[in-house]
């Protein structure tokens, strides 16, 4: 039986080794309950929006992380945008102004849904400003982030017309980078952040992982991926590791009752089983390593601590959503979220002032005949 209660049950924390890592500089309460903390000089504050899987269940929204700097800028960066991690991501109360820089770890259909709700739904809510997006380049160009953030455009015209004349659409644009499949670089280095991407194994060249550098601390966010050296040597020292971690086959097969031979091609071949992630925390050694991307179900749970506790001593998380890191020279703190299920767009600052361009469309012709003149029958 295990001694963790996630949340989807009732539990209020993280499912964590060690809630606290070092010697905080602040006292914190148990529980992060959003708009009540400032961000500190030099401080990172890293939250799950989506710690599932192309299954989406309404306790697990598909793969998303929130990075917050505590800079002059407040700077905001999401790796991955998995369906669902929007509505976590609202409940936190960071503005939505703010979501401007998106980092793409690979182009899964899990990791990227909700790029489209950003650049269409969110517009409607107030976000003014285009967006920048980070992703992997490919041997083949039609499967890079180019590729993909220009068909997106397109897929969203209606959308976008739609809006015109009545919305300010100057946040429906995005510009992509795409960053080497092939090789480490610094890619960002902005305001004091510098963000550097590596490749990773994952079913086609394209798949990358992150690193965040603020202020002397540093996050580390591997996408989806075998056990690769070049995360590795990415990672070495890093102050938070979210590495993905999958199931163990055999757990993995009963739970999605798949054949055992295709969960194990599944796991081994293009994923991280604990036993596997607990050698890259071995020889990455970070503060706190935090297994991403796993199933969080009860009665399913154990094995992935087992695993991974064979082969690792250090500090350790299975994250969920709404699991927060909070990540200062002190310390790292991991707690849970408790947000409000209703929360409405919180806004902040812009570069663009809010314009609405063009003029309202002229209602097609055959609407006169169609359309139900409900205020005057309620008069």
């Amino acid at each position: 039986m295990s001694v963790f209660t996630p949340a989807y049950l009732g539990g209020v924390h993280a499912l964590t080794s060690d809630p606290v890592v070092g010697t905080p500089e602040l006292d914190r309460a148990d529980i992060y309950t959003p708009g009540t903390e400032e961000l500190t000089e030099g401080e990172i504050r890293v939250s799950i929006l989506g710690s599932g899987l192309p299954w989406v269940t309404k306790s697990q929204a598909a793969g998303s992380v929130l990075v917050e700097v505590g800079n002059v800028q407040r700077d905001v960066f999401v790796l991955d945008l998995g369906a669902g991690s929007l509505a976590n991501f609202s409940g936190l109360r960071v503005p939505v102004t703010s979501l401007k820089n998106v980092f793409l770890s690979h182009l899964h259909a899990d990791h990227v849904a909700d790029y489209l709700t950003l650049m269409g739904s969110y517009v409607k809510a107030g976000r003014l400003d285009p967006v920048e997006v980070w992703g992997g380049g490919s041997d083949d160009p039609a499967l890079g982030l180019a590729e993909f953030v220009a068909s997106i455009e397109k897929a969203l015209a209606w959308d976008l017309e739609s809006m015109r004349g009545s919305v300010a659409t100057s946040g429906a644009s995005a510009t992509a980078y795409e960053v080497p499949y092939d090789r480490t670089e610094v890619i960002y280095e902005r305001n004091g952040v510098t963000i550097t991407s590596f490749p990773v194994i994952h079913i086609l060249n394209g798949a990358v992982g992150y690193r965040v550098d603020y202020a002397g601390q540093s996050v580390v966010f591997s996408g989806d991926t075998r056990p690769t050296m070049t995360l590795v040597e990415a990672a070495r020292g890093c102050d938070l590791l979210i590495h993905e971690t999958f199931l163990p086959p055999e757990t993995f097969a009963e739970l999605m009752s798949f054949p055992l031979e295709k969960a194990i091609f599944v796991v081994n071949e293009a994923h991280t089983p604990p036993d596997a992630a607990a050698i890259v925390f071995g020889m990455v050694e970070p503060r706190m390593a935090a297994m991403w991307h796993c199933h969080v179900v009860e009665g399913y749970m154990d094995p992935v601590f087992e695993g991974v506790r064979a082969g690792y001593s250090g500090p350790v998380t299975l994250c969920q959503d709404l699991t927060v890191f909070n990540v200062t020279p002190g310390a790292v703190v991991t707690r849970q979220a408790a947000i409000s299920l209703v929360q409405q767009a919180t806004i902040g600052p812009s570069e663009n002032e809010y314009t609405v361009d063009g003029e309202p469309h002229p209602n097609p012709g055959w609407w006169a005949d169609a359309t139900i003149d409900w205020q005057s029958m309620l008069a």
